[in-house]
């Protein structure tokens, strides 16, 4: 398939897939939801064998990547997210050690002495990047599920768009082997317009309060990553006059707390 056009209902950022329309041929709801995402996070987004990238705010061009992509493919695969490092360098470290293993049942000496030492080095190496994993991992949220961790930022960037809240609600639901996380937060005072810009701003890092310079925190843009390679989507949309609503479609279990469980925050 030849690149493809596609835009968003409205001419601003979708709301959920049903907002995303491309032209002939009929695209599939797997192409739609990378133009969505790419258009929801504005970056590149990658969904089964579809890449879309954003040109505005509601225009992305689609890329069909069923051909293979050969070498820089892979590359990109491995580069994607967390879940491809954590596989990337176990790949390494197992390969190391099994070279290891035949240079020492072989006996070292001269070249395979050279050589064993390259794959320790490389097992070093490799055992360095999966500590720096865990790392990453255990950052903060210690003892909290990855869905755990995704609503959270998604909360606080809220806030940190939008100042406080006057009423922030977050609930979950089941649906088509998801469970959709919605976290609804009520402005209080800021205008239509200004929530639809800030509906456009989720998916970046945080803006510091002068300007537009990015903040100290990425927010739930930090995610982006693992939830593109999850084949996880985040939609945007605001209801009424003064609500942002941000859903996340994750396939990580459903939250301890009963749906429609409250996280209130005092008046402004």
């Amino acid at each position: 398939m030849p690149p493809l056009i596609v835009r968003a209902r409205g001419g601003t950022q979708p709301r959920d897939v049903e907002d995303v329309r491309g032209g002939t041929p009929r695209l599939s709801g797997e192409a739609l939801v990378a133009a969505g995402q790419a258009l929801t996070w504005q970056l590149p987004f990658t969904h089964g064998r579809f890449t879309a990238i954003p040109l505005g705010r509601a225009v992305a061009v689609l890329l069909d990547d069923s051909g293979g992509g050969g070498l820089a493919g892979w590359h990109e695969r491995f580069t994607r997210g967390l879940a491809h490092r954590v596989a990337g360098e176990l790949t390494i470290a197992s390969v190391a050690a099994g070279l290891l293993s035949e240079h020492s049942a072989e006996g070292s000496g001269g070249e395979d002495g050279a050589d064993s030492a390259d794959d320790a080095e490389l097992l070093g190496s490799a055992i360095r990047g999966l500590f720096d994993v865990c790392i990453d991992l255990g950052e903060d949220g210690c003892g909290e599920s990855t869905a755990d961790r995704i609503v959270r930022d998604t909360a606080r960037t809220h806030q940190a768009l939008m100042g406080t809240p006057l009423h922030q609600r977050v609930s979950v639901r089941q649906r088509d082997g998801f469970a959709v996380h919605t976290v609804r937060s009520v402005s209080g005072g800021i205008g239509r317009a200004a929530l639809e810009e800030i509906r456009g701003r989720i998916g970046l890092p945080w803006p510091c309060r002068d300007g537009d310079q990015v903040g100290p925190d990425l927010g739930v843009a930090r995610w982006r990553a693992a939830m593109q390679a999850r084949g996880e989507q985040m939609w945007c949309r605001l209801e009424g006059e003064d609500a942002l609503v941000t859903e996340l479609w994750l396939r990580s279990p459903a939250r301890s707390e009963p749906p429609g469980s409250d996280t209130r925050t005092p008046s402004a």
